[in-house]
C-alpha cells in the first residue's frame, strides 16, 4: 500500500513539474539569441530600439530600401518562439520542442528586393526585447503599436503607408492591434496574416501530434497553473475574436497539411474579417515551420498582394 502511494505521489509530482515547465514556456517563451543578421543576404540595416505602448523595450532592425524610397514601410512580426531572424533548433534549450530551422531573413529579403523598407523586431520575451507576459497577441499588440508609432515618428521617412506582415503569434499580434488600437492606427493599409492560430487549438494538436493523445490531460493542468501564475489561459489567447474589427484588406495564409492546427480555425478568422480578401491554403506536405520557410522561398503570391495594396 505504501509503495503504491509513493508511486502515485511520484507520478503526480512529475505531472505537476512538467505542467509548470510548460506554463513557463507559454508565459515567457524561450529566447532565441540573435545570431544572424541581414548582411548575410547583402542587406544594409540599422539596429533600432523603441518602446511598446506599455513601456517594454523593443529591439529590431530597420532595413532601408535600396532606392531610398521611404514613404511605404513594411513591418514584419515573427512567430513564437522565434526572433526577428527566425529559429535555430540547436539554440532552443532543453527540453527540445521543435526540430525545423526557420529563416525569416529570406522573407525580409523578398520584401526588400521588391523595393520596400522593412522593420523587423523582436516581440516581448523574444530575442533582445524586454520581458512581459506572452499572450499570443493579447500583450504583444502593444509591441506592434509601438512599432507603428516608431515608424511614423521617424523624420527621415515621411511614411504615408504601412503594411503589416505577421507570422503566427506575430500575425495574432497585428490582428489584435488592429482591433484594440484601431483609433491609434491611421495609415496601416493591409495585413498579411500567415498561420495565426487560437492557442488552445494549437496546443491540443501539438501535444497530440508530438506526445500522443495521452498527453492531452496535461492541458487543463497547464491552464490552471497559467492562471495561478498570472498568465492568460489557452482559451483566452484567441485572436479570432478581434477579426471583426479588421477592415483593411487582409490575406490569410495557411499550410493545408499543418498538423498543429485545425483548418476551421483560420477559416473562422477569414470569415469573421470584414476586410478579408484572400485565404491561401499552401498545398503539399509540409509542417508548420516548413510553411514559414516556404513564404521566403516562394514569395510571389504574398508580394502580389503587397504590391497591389501599396499601389492602391
Amino acid at each position: 500500500m505504501l509503495i503504491a502511494l509513493q508511486i502515485v505521489a511520484t507520478l503526480i509530482t512529475i505531472i505537476l513539474v512538467v505542467s509548470f515547465i510548460f506554463s513557463g514556456i507559454v508565459m515567457h517563451s524561450r529566447r532565441q539569441p540573435i545570431v544572424r543578421t541581414p548582411d548575410e543576404y547583402g542587406m544594409e540595416y540599422e539596429d533600432v530600439s523603441f518602446q511598446s505602448t506599455d513601456g517594454v523595450e523593443t529591439s529590431g532592425w530597420f532595413i532601408p530600401a535600396k532606392s531610398g524610397k521611404s514613404d511605404q514601410v513594411l513591418i514584419l512580426t515573427h512567430p513564437m518562439p522565434m526572433n526577428r531572424h527566425g529559429f535555430l533548433a540547436k539554440n532552443q534549450g532543453f527540453p527540445p520542442l521543435f526540430r525545423t530551422d526557420v529563416d525569416l531573413l529570406k522573407s525580409i529579403l523578398a520584401l526588400h528586393q521588391a523595393g520596400y523598407p522593412v522593420l523587423a523586431f523582436d516581440l516581448r520575451n523574444h530575442g533582445e526585447s524586454g520581458r512581459g507576459i506572452t499572450g499570443n497577441g493579447l500583450s504583444e499588440y502593444q509591441d506592434v503599436l509601438g512599432a507603428i508609432r516608431y515608424i511614423n515618428a521617424r523624420h527621415d521617412l515621411q511614411v504615408k503607408d504601412i503594411g503589416l506582415v505577421g507570422f503566427c503569434m506575430g500575425a495574432a499580434s497585428a490582428m489584435t492591434a488592429l482591433s484594440k488600437g484601431k483609433y491609434q492606427i491611421t495609415n496601416a493599409r493591409f495585413l498579411v496574416a500567415i498561420q495565426p492560430v487560437t492557442s488552445i487549438v494549437f496546443f491540443k494538436r501539438y501535444m497530440a501530434s508530438v506526445y500522443t493523445p495521452l498527453s492531452l490531460f496535461l492541458i487543463p493542468i497547464v491552464n490552471q497553473i497559467l492562471k495561478w501564475r498570472g498568465g492568460y489561459s489557452l482559451e483566452e489567447m484567441a485572436p479570432g475574436r478581434f477579426a471583426k474589427d479588421i477592415e483593411i484588406p487582409t490575406m490569410y495564409v495557411q499550410a493545408r497539411e499543418d498538423p498543429w492546427t485545425e483548418l476551421s480555425d483560420i477559416q473562422g478568422f477569414y470569415e469573421s474579417t470584414p476586410g478579408a480578401e484572400e485565404l491561401w491554403f499552401i498545398e503539399g506536405k509540409m509542417g508548420r515551420f516548413d510553411a514559414y520557410n516556404f513564404i521566403g522561398e516562394q514569395p510571389e503570391k504574398v508580394l502580389a498582394f503587397v504590391n497591389r495594396h501599396f499601389s492602391a
